[in-house]
């Protein structure tokens, strides 16, 4: 049986060049000790740096939860820098390895185009729907992977609350690319752009609200 994608997919063998050829920028680019972050964040950075490799979907993960807190604390130059050297990713047609890496290219032209930046959102906007059919399903549209942590109700929380800070923060911080991904498919009925901005506000003062994660105090 042949190991070859479809027609239109690159290949396993153009993904691995790729990602030979990137993963040293982007391990540079996952060197945050120069930025002014919570000693956690500046953890999950050297995690994902360590063996990067666009061929595993756990890699990825760890580049895309370090993309969500460079937005919760405004580090949007690095955001944009890893939006960008992400973006040309090959698509092999394996949505499991590819999801991680559209949705810091998400992630990169929401805060772009928040910070009117047209450069990055000129850059992105090329890679927003890959492949070109792609678009969140309804459900996705509609807030459905929306965990909504500091919103849960008395009792659900009741669940959560031996869990430690970090734990929250993480889930918190992992609602920004959702809300981004449904931002740049257009939003819904449910969740119109306006109320996916505000729940970006929410959702980064929220994080900024747990003991550990409060923003750097200015100079």
């Amino acid at each position: 049986m042949s190991a070859e994608p479809a027609s239109g997919w690159a290949t396993n063998q153009e993904l691995r060049a790729f990602s030979d050829a990137v993963a040293p920028q982007i391990a540079e680019l996952l060197d945050t000790s120069g930025l002014a972050l919570p000693r956690r964040v500046h953890q999950y950075a050297k995690t994902a740096a360590r063996s990067f490799s666009f061929t595993r979907e756990v890699k990825l993960s760890e580049v895309a939860k370090v993309v969500e807190f460079l937005a919760v604390y405004g580090e949007y130059e690095r955001l944009f820098a890893l939006a960008r050297t992400m973006a040309p990713a090959p698509h092999t047609g394996n949505e499991t390895v590819y999801e991680p890496a559209r949705l810091i290219v998400h992630t990169g032209y929401y805060f772009a185009g928040q910070q009117a930046n047209e450069a990055v959102t000129a850059e992105l906007a090329p890679y927003r729907f890959v492949p070109a059919d792609f678009w969140r399903p309804p459900g996705y549209l509609a807030g459905e992977h929306l965990r909504r942590q500091f919103e849960l109700a008395p009792d659900e929380a009741a669940k959560y609350a031996s869990h430690p800070v970090w734990y929250h923060a993480g889930i918190s911080a992992g609602d920004l690319p959702v809300l981004a991904s449904m931002h740049v498919c257009g939003g819904s009925s449910t969740w119109p752009l306006e109320r996916i901005d505000a729940q970006v506000a929410k959702t980064i003062a929220a994080v900024h609200a747990y003991r550990g994660f409060e923003p750097p105090a200015g100079p």
